[in-house]
């Protein structure tokens, strides 16, 4: 990047790590883009040396966390950091949430950049610490969604509640029943999941076309397996979802 070239700075502030990037303000190109762990590492990154013209977030922390990142922001770069929020309706996109506070940010950008791709009927499949599916209708009616637990959380769940010991390491899924600890939690926790995505997907494909998009940590794995048409994985949803909410307008910024 040039010394003097204007970047936006976006940053995704999840339950386990903080994901950032930055793009050129000019044209929204993506210059660079990382994960740490935390708030001291983020605030070690080299590449985030740079002239910011707007800084934007989605973070599913508490307010300490969303203040320090704001201070930062703000002394580092002398500007504001816009979170986004949920509202009843953005970007084509509408809510039936009685308390759109209750939508996790998250998921709503994820619909947001999804319905803006799909340009109609879109599901957002997302398996990370949680595992979450959504559906927006071609009129941008979210149709509602599914909340479990990830596929580590589940194995983490259950070694935490049972005798059971499970080697993080093992990833050999099969159809089969298990014939060890590992196989039979590895395969049956991953099953589980496939189960609710080919529910769902079978369910909309009798409604018309619709476009699939897998996030989130476990993406590869889970759109692999599934072998769904129309699907992709797409892991900058949320980014692409902080663009909808949150556009950058030449210098004057604001959430819609």
């Amino acid at each position: 990047m040039s010394i003097n070239q204007q970047m936006i700075i976006e940053l995704d502030v999840g339950n386990s790590r903080i994901k950032w990037r930055l793009l050129a303000a000019d044209d929204l190109v993506v210059v660079s883009a990382g994960h740490v762990p935390g708030f001291d590492e983020l605030q070690r990154v080299t590449e985030l040396e740079a002239e910011i013209t707007m800084a934007r977030m989605c973070s599913v922390r508490g307010g300490d966390v969303n203040k320090q990142l704001e201070d930062w922001v703000r002394g580092k770069y002398g500007v504001d950091l816009v979170q986004a929020r949920v509202s009843q309706s953005c970007g084509g996109v509408t809510n039936q949430y009685a308390d759109v506070s209750r939508l996790g940010i998250d998921r709503w950008l994820a619909m947001l950049a999804a319905y803006r791709r799909a340009e109609g009927a879109c599901m957002v499949i997302d398996s990370g610490t949680a595992f979450t599916i959504d559906v927006v209708d071609a009129q941008g009616l979210h149709l509602g969604g599914h909340i479990i637990p990830g596929l580590r959380l589940m194995r983490s769940s259950l070694e935490s509640n049972t005798a059971i010991r499970l080697d993080d390491n093992y990833s050999e899924y099969s159809q089969s029943l298990g014939h060890s600890t590992d196989e039979a939690v590895f395969n049956g926790t991953v099953t589980a999941l496939l189960a609710t995505i080919k529910l769902h997907s079978e369910s909309l494909a009798m409604a018309g076309s619709v476009e699939i998009y897998f996030a989130g940590g476990d993406a590869e794995l889970l759109h692999s397996l599934a072998g769904l048409e129309r699907s992709e994985i797409v892991t900058s949803l949320v980014f692409e979802g902080l663009d909808v909410a949150c556009p950058y307008l030449g210098g004057v910024r604001g959430p819609v």
